[in-house]
Protein backbone atom coordinates (compact mmCIF):
# COMPACT_ATOMS: atom_id res chain seq x y z
CA UNK A 1 0.00 0.00 0.00
CA UNK A 2 2.98 2.39 0.42
CA UNK A 3 3.07 2.74 -3.39
CA UNK A 4 -0.03 4.92 -3.28
CA UNK A 5 1.07 7.18 -0.43
CA UNK A 6 0.75 10.81 -1.30
CA UNK A 7 -0.56 10.22 -4.81
CA UNK A 8 -1.50 13.64 -6.17
CA UNK A 9 -4.56 13.78 -8.43
CA UNK A 10 -4.29 10.02 -8.83
CA UNK A 11 -1.60 10.50 -11.51
CA UNK A 12 0.64 7.65 -10.39
CA UNK A 13 -2.27 5.23 -10.38
CA UNK A 14 -3.33 6.36 -13.83
CA UNK A 15 0.19 5.81 -15.13
CA UNK A 16 0.15 2.28 -13.70
CA UNK A 17 -3.14 1.54 -15.41
CA UNK A 18 -2.11 2.86 -18.80
CA UNK A 19 0.70 0.52 -19.89
CA UNK A 20 2.63 1.17 -23.06
CA UNK A 21 0.21 3.63 -24.64
CA UNK A 22 2.65 4.90 -27.26
CA UNK A 23 1.80 2.31 -29.94
CA UNK A 24 0.33 3.99 -33.03
CA UNK A 25 -2.61 2.38 -34.83
CA UNK A 26 -3.54 2.43 -38.50
CA UNK A 27 -7.08 2.71 -39.87
CA UNK A 28 -8.65 -0.52 -40.99
CA UNK A 29 -11.81 -1.93 -42.51
CA UNK A 30 -13.93 -4.83 -41.37
CA UNK A 31 -12.78 -8.38 -42.03
CA UNK A 32 -15.21 -11.11 -43.10
CA UNK A 33 -18.07 -11.43 -40.66
CA UNK A 34 -17.38 -8.09 -38.97
CA UNK A 35 -19.15 -4.80 -39.47
CA UNK A 36 -17.54 -1.45 -38.76
CA UNK A 37 -19.46 1.75 -39.37
CA UNK A 38 -16.45 4.04 -38.90
CA UNK A 39 -12.77 3.73 -39.68
CA UNK A 40 -11.60 3.01 -36.17
CA UNK A 41 -8.14 1.51 -35.78
CA UNK A 42 -7.92 -2.28 -35.66
CA UNK A 43 -7.04 -2.21 -31.98
CA UNK A 44 -10.10 -0.12 -31.28
CA UNK A 45 -12.65 -1.70 -33.59
CA UNK A 46 -12.09 -5.37 -32.89
CA UNK A 47 -11.88 -6.57 -29.34
CA UNK A 48 -9.85 -9.63 -30.37
CA UNK A 49 -7.13 -7.52 -32.04
CA UNK A 50 -3.88 -6.78 -30.19
CA UNK A 51 -4.26 -3.90 -27.76
CA UNK A 52 -2.61 -2.54 -24.61
CA UNK A 53 -4.06 -3.98 -21.42
CA UNK A 54 -4.27 -2.29 -18.02
CA UNK A 55 -3.55 -3.65 -14.58
CA UNK A 56 -7.25 -3.96 -13.78
CA UNK A 57 -7.81 -5.91 -16.98
CA UNK A 58 -5.51 -8.64 -15.66
CA UNK A 59 -6.81 -8.74 -12.08
CA UNK A 60 -8.74 -11.76 -10.94
CA UNK A 61 -11.95 -11.03 -9.07
CA UNK A 62 -10.27 -12.20 -5.87
CA UNK A 63 -7.33 -9.84 -6.41
CA UNK A 64 -9.67 -6.93 -7.11
CA UNK A 65 -11.79 -7.55 -4.02
CA UNK A 66 -8.72 -7.89 -1.83
CA UNK A 67 -7.26 -4.64 -3.13
CA UNK A 68 -10.60 -2.85 -2.82
CA UNK A 69 -10.98 -4.08 0.76
CA UNK A 70 -7.47 -2.91 1.65
CA UNK A 71 -8.16 0.53 0.22
CA UNK A 72 -11.47 0.78 2.08
CA UNK A 73 -9.67 -0.07 5.33
CA UNK A 74 -7.07 2.59 4.61
CA UNK A 75 -9.84 5.08 3.87
CA UNK A 76 -11.46 4.41 7.24
CA UNK A 77 -8.13 4.92 8.99
CA UNK A 78 -7.36 8.14 7.09
CA UNK A 79 -10.79 9.57 7.83
CA UNK A 80 -10.76 8.58 11.49
CA UNK A 81 -7.27 9.98 12.05
CA UNK A 82 -8.12 13.32 10.51
CA UNK A 83 -11.59 13.54 12.02
CA UNK A 84 -10.24 13.24 15.55
CA UNK A 85 -7.76 16.05 14.93
CA UNK A 86 -10.51 18.51 14.05
CA UNK A 87 -12.96 20.38 16.25
CA UNK A 88 -16.02 22.55 15.96
CA UNK A 89 -17.48 23.38 12.55
CA UNK A 90 -14.61 21.81 10.65
CA UNK A 91 -15.20 18.46 12.32
CA UNK A 92 -18.91 18.59 11.57
CA UNK A 93 -18.27 19.66 7.97
CA UNK A 94 -15.86 16.77 7.39
CA UNK A 95 -18.44 14.33 8.75
CA UNK A 96 -21.09 15.68 6.37
CA UNK A 97 -18.72 15.64 3.38
CA UNK A 98 -17.59 12.09 4.11
CA UNK A 99 -21.19 10.90 4.35
CA UNK A 100 -21.89 12.42 0.94
CA UNK A 101 -18.74 10.84 -0.48
CA UNK A 102 -19.77 7.41 0.80
CA UNK A 103 -23.22 7.85 -0.76
CA UNK A 104 -21.53 8.82 -4.03
CA UNK A 105 -19.12 5.87 -3.85
CA UNK A 106 -21.84 3.26 -3.36
CA UNK A 107 -24.12 4.83 -5.96
CA UNK A 108 -21.33 4.47 -8.53
CA UNK A 109 -20.82 0.86 -7.50
CA UNK A 110 -24.54 0.30 -8.00
CA UNK A 111 -24.51 2.02 -11.40
CA UNK A 112 -21.37 0.32 -12.70
CA UNK A 113 -22.34 -3.15 -11.55
CA UNK A 114 -25.29 -3.06 -13.95
CA UNK A 115 -23.11 -3.80 -16.94
CA UNK A 116 -19.57 -2.50 -16.73
CA UNK A 117 -17.89 -5.26 -14.71
CA UNK A 118 -16.55 -6.94 -17.84
CA UNK A 119 -13.45 -5.73 -19.71
CA UNK A 120 -13.96 -3.24 -22.53
CA UNK A 121 -11.95 -1.12 -24.89
CA UNK A 122 -11.82 2.60 -24.25
CA UNK A 123 -10.64 5.63 -26.22
CA UNK A 124 -11.08 3.74 -29.46
CA UNK A 125 -9.99 5.89 -32.35
CA UNK A 126 -7.91 8.17 -30.10
CA UNK A 127 -4.28 7.55 -31.03
CA UNK A 128 -2.05 6.30 -28.19
CA UNK A 129 -4.91 5.99 -25.70
CA UNK A 130 -6.64 2.82 -26.87
CA UNK A 131 -6.54 0.05 -24.30
CA UNK A 132 -8.40 -2.86 -22.84
CA UNK A 133 -9.46 -2.18 -19.30
CA UNK A 134 -12.17 -2.77 -16.70
CA UNK A 135 -14.28 0.34 -16.19
CA UNK A 136 -15.81 -0.85 -12.93
CA UNK A 137 -12.49 -1.70 -11.31
CA UNK A 138 -10.76 1.42 -12.59
CA UNK A 139 -13.54 3.68 -11.36
CA UNK A 140 -13.94 2.19 -7.89
CA UNK A 141 -10.25 1.87 -7.10
CA UNK A 142 -9.42 5.36 -8.30
CA UNK A 143 -12.32 6.88 -6.36
CA UNK A 144 -10.91 5.28 -3.21
CA UNK A 145 -7.34 6.36 -3.96
CA UNK A 146 -8.38 9.95 -4.65
CA UNK A 147 -10.34 10.22 -1.41
CA UNK A 148 -7.61 8.58 0.66
CA UNK A 149 -5.06 10.97 -0.81
CA UNK A 150 -7.24 13.99 0.01
CA UNK A 151 -7.71 12.96 3.63
CA UNK A 152 -4.05 12.10 4.17
CA UNK A 153 -2.89 15.34 2.57
CA UNK A 154 -5.30 17.44 4.62
CA UNK A 155 -4.31 15.64 7.79
CA UNK A 156 -0.71 16.69 7.09
CA UNK A 157 -1.83 20.29 6.61
CA UNK A 158 -1.35 20.28 2.83
CA UNK A 159 -4.11 21.75 0.68
CA UNK A 160 -4.29 22.65 -2.98
CA UNK A 161 -3.64 26.32 -3.61
CA UNK A 162 -2.93 28.78 -6.38
CA UNK A 163 -1.40 32.20 -6.78
CA UNK A 164 -3.73 35.11 -6.10
CA UNK A 165 -2.97 36.51 -9.56
CA UNK A 166 -4.42 33.37 -11.17
CA UNK A 167 -7.63 33.29 -9.13
CA UNK A 168 -9.85 34.84 -11.81
CA UNK A 169 -8.45 32.62 -14.54
CA UNK A 170 -8.76 29.46 -12.45
CA UNK A 171 -12.25 30.37 -11.30
CA UNK A 172 -13.25 30.64 -14.95
CA UNK A 173 -11.56 27.32 -15.69
CA UNK A 174 -13.47 25.72 -12.82
CA UNK A 175 -16.78 26.86 -14.30
CA UNK A 176 -15.77 25.65 -17.76
CA UNK A 177 -14.67 22.26 -16.43
CA UNK A 178 -17.91 21.88 -14.47
CA UNK A 179 -19.90 22.61 -17.62
CA UNK A 180 -17.85 20.07 -19.60
CA UNK A 181 -18.33 17.49 -16.86
CA UNK A 182 -22.10 17.93 -17.13
CA UNK A 183 -21.85 17.45 -20.89
CA UNK A 184 -19.78 14.27 -20.45
CA UNK A 185 -22.23 12.91 -17.89
CA UNK A 186 -25.05 13.61 -20.32
CA UNK A 187 -23.20 11.71 -23.05
CA UNK A 188 -22.93 8.69 -20.75
CA UNK A 189 -26.70 8.68 -20.48
CA UNK A 190 -27.22 9.31 -24.19
CA UNK A 191 -25.24 6.31 -25.43
CA UNK A 192 -26.75 3.69 -23.13
CA UNK A 193 -30.24 2.27 -23.13
CA UNK A 194 -32.95 3.59 -20.84
CA UNK A 195 -32.92 0.71 -18.37
CA UNK A 196 -29.43 1.63 -17.16
CA UNK A 197 -29.98 5.38 -16.83
CA UNK A 198 -31.72 5.82 -13.43
CA UNK A 199 -28.79 4.50 -11.41
CA UNK A 200 -26.31 6.49 -13.48
CA UNK A 201 -28.33 9.68 -12.93
CA UNK A 202 -28.38 9.01 -9.20
CA UNK A 203 -24.61 8.55 -9.13
CA UNK A 204 -24.11 11.81 -11.02
CA UNK A 205 -26.42 13.67 -8.64
CA UNK A 206 -24.66 12.23 -5.61
CA UNK A 207 -21.32 13.47 -6.88
CA UNK A 208 -22.63 17.04 -6.99
CA UNK A 209 -24.07 16.65 -3.48
CA UNK A 210 -20.62 15.58 -2.33
CA UNK A 211 -18.97 18.45 -4.22
CA UNK A 212 -21.15 20.97 -2.38
CA UNK A 213 -20.41 19.47 1.03
CA UNK A 214 -16.71 19.15 0.30
CA UNK A 215 -16.61 22.83 -0.68
CA UNK A 216 -18.15 23.71 2.69
CA UNK A 217 -15.55 21.62 4.48
CA UNK A 218 -12.63 23.19 2.58
CA UNK A 219 -14.03 26.62 3.44
CA UNK A 220 -13.82 25.69 7.13
CA UNK A 221 -10.25 24.39 7.10
CA UNK A 222 -8.99 27.27 4.93
CA UNK A 223 -10.75 30.09 6.81
CA UNK A 224 -12.75 30.90 3.69
CA UNK A 225 -9.59 31.24 1.58
CA UNK A 226 -10.97 31.52 -1.94
CA UNK A 227 -7.75 30.44 -3.66
CA UNK A 228 -7.75 27.20 -1.69
CA UNK A 229 -11.47 26.66 -2.23
CA UNK A 230 -11.21 27.09 -6.01
CA UNK A 231 -8.10 24.91 -6.27
CA UNK A 232 -9.60 22.09 -4.22
CA UNK A 233 -12.90 22.15 -6.08
CA UNK A 234 -11.12 22.20 -9.43
CA UNK A 235 -9.17 19.13 -8.36
CA UNK A 236 -12.37 17.25 -7.49
CA UNK A 237 -14.00 18.19 -10.80
CA UNK A 238 -10.97 17.18 -12.85
CA UNK A 239 -10.69 13.84 -11.08
CA UNK A 240 -14.34 13.07 -11.78
CA UNK A 241 -13.97 14.31 -15.35
CA UNK A 242 -11.27 11.74 -16.06
CA UNK A 243 -13.42 8.94 -14.67
CA UNK A 244 -16.52 10.13 -16.51
CA UNK A 245 -14.71 10.24 -19.84
CA UNK A 246 -13.52 6.68 -19.27
CA UNK A 247 -17.06 5.64 -18.36
CA UNK A 248 -18.39 7.30 -21.52
CA UNK A 249 -15.95 5.37 -23.68
CA UNK A 250 -17.07 2.15 -22.02
CA UNK A 251 -20.70 3.03 -22.74
CA UNK A 252 -19.85 3.68 -26.38
CA UNK A 253 -18.14 0.32 -26.64
CA UNK A 254 -21.25 -1.53 -25.46
CA UNK A 255 -23.51 0.44 -27.78
CA UNK A 256 -21.28 -0.23 -30.77
CA UNK A 257 -21.24 -3.95 -30.00
CA UNK A 258 -25.04 -4.06 -29.94
CA UNK A 259 -25.40 -2.14 -33.18
CA UNK A 260 -22.87 -4.27 -35.06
Amino acid sequence: MCFYRRIRYGLIWILCLVLGLMAVSDATYAADGQNVTQNWSAEAAFYSAPCEETETFHMTEEQFLQYKTELEARLILAYSTYYHQLSGEAKSALKDAQKMWIDCYYSYIDALEQRWTQPVKIYFGITAKERKTNIYRDYILLMLINRITDLEEWEQGRVSNLEEDFLVMQTQKLEEDKEQLQVDMGLCLYVIQEEFRPKIRKAHANFYDFLDKNREFVAEISNQNETVMVAEELKQVQQMSYLTQEFYQGCRFFRREREE
